[in-house]
């Protein structure tokens, strides 16, 4: 067996950047997604098409990681084919392009394995060896509506537990078990391929990068469209400050979308399953604070406020219970006081929009008190 790690410094390539346009896009669909439906069954939904598009994007961007320069090009090209289409058939994901979306998830997985060839292991993302979680999309080719959207969460919940569930040493007793079987195995010596760790932590960075920067595109959207008066003044101030607060600390001074985590504080494998979980809850509060401040004079609807305080709470949550498990005590006692402090606001106290707003903010900016002092 043989180990390939990391060589020479590198960062983002034309490539990869050009790749993460097509996020962008992604994000910017999602959100109109939420906006337009926000019942269980529209949350579900919203839920499991972000999850299958970052799912793609993470094989692809772990791809370009490993292969370096040594990338295919063509390979790059054709996964952002597919998500376009996965992307444009969001709007009508709760009618006649599911089959679609669905069709082209699997042929994106598909494509994710095709340049790791059988002896090599991709040690920090191996759900790029695993087809059991594809199964249950190939399945709902055959289905419609609320079982469709069953089998595509059973599917995403296969390949995360598998994610979470296997490591290194397990996935390469697994590929020399199945070549032993192979006439000529003993030729083909298994090689794990590593993740160039200071260039993944950009890559990840880069995408919380694009979820932040949605955040603003819906504000100012939003602000375009409003009446301008005092009101939207102060929501679109605290809107801005809330959204500066999100880049410091899920990017700037936090790690994987984590809040104020340092910088590879997690190993690999574990940062993608935070990084998902993260940037979800980012890009949920992203679009509902773009609706707070079209109508910054308005009451907060219940079901908003649940849904706002759900992601911003999880976030909170999410990022304190890594920074306790990795050590960062203070840190995490800022985060969870803070910004669960904020959120317990904003659910109990009757706020109109531009005050849910400047909450959220004085959260978020509270907890980078626990920030590096350098």
């Amino acid at each position: 067996m043989t180990v390939t790690g990391v060589g020479e410094e590198r960062h983002a390539s034309w490539l990869e950047l050009f790749f993460d346009l097509v996020a962008v896009a992604g994000i910017g669909m999602l959100a109109h997604l939420l906006s337009e439906d926000t019942s269980t069954g529209g949350l579900a939904v919203y839920v499991i098409a972000y999850a299958a598009i970052w799912m793609l994007w993470a094989c692809f961007t772990l791809y370009g990681n490993v292969a370096g320069t040594q990338v295919h090009v063509g390979v790059i090209l054709a996964a952002m084919f597919v998500l376009g289409v996965m992307i444009a058939a969001i709007p009508e994901i709760h009618g006649e392009h599911a089959r679609a979306f669905a069709i082209a998830y699997v042929v994106g997985r598909f494509l994710a394995g095709r340049p790791w060839d059988r002896t090599t292991v991709a040690a920090d993302l191996p759900i790029v060896h695993a087809g059991a979680g594809i199964v249950p999309w190939v399945v709902s080719f055959w289905f419609e509506g609320t079982t469709q959207y069953v089998l595509w969460a059973v599917g995403i919940g296969l390949d995360l537990l598998f994610l979470v569930s296997t490591n290194k040493e397990r996935l390469v007793a697994d590929i020399t078990a199945r070549l032993a079987r192979h006439p000529r195995g003993d030729e083909h010596p298994i090689e794990v391929r590593e993740a160039d760790v200071p260039h993944l932590t950009e890559r990840l960075g880069l995408f919380v990068l694009i979820v932040v920067g949605e955040g603003l595109v819906q504000i100012i959207h939003a602000a375009s469209e409003a009446e301008w008066d005092r009101s939207l003044a102060v929501a679109g101030a605290g809107a801005f400050a809330l959204m500066v607060g999100l880049w410091a600390a899920a990017v700037r001074f936090g790690y994987a979308g984590v809040a104020l985590l340092p910088e590879q504080a997690l190993s690999p494998r574990l940062s993608w399953p935070a990084h998902l979980l993260a940037t979800l809850a980012l890009a949920t509060i992203a679009p509902l604070v773009g609706e707070l401040v079209a109508r910054p004079r308005d009451d907060v609807s219940d079901h908003t406020v649940a849904l706002l305080v759900t992601a911003y709470a999880g976030w909170a949550v999410l990022s304190a219970g890594i920074l306790l498990a990795v050590g960062e005590r203070r840190r995490a006692a800022y985060v969870g006081v803070c910004l669960g402090l904020a959120a317990a606001v904003v659910a109990v106290a009757d706020l109109r929009s531009e005050g849910v707003v400047w909450v959220l903010a004085a959260g978020v900016l509270g907890a980078l008190a626990a920030r590096p002092s350098s």
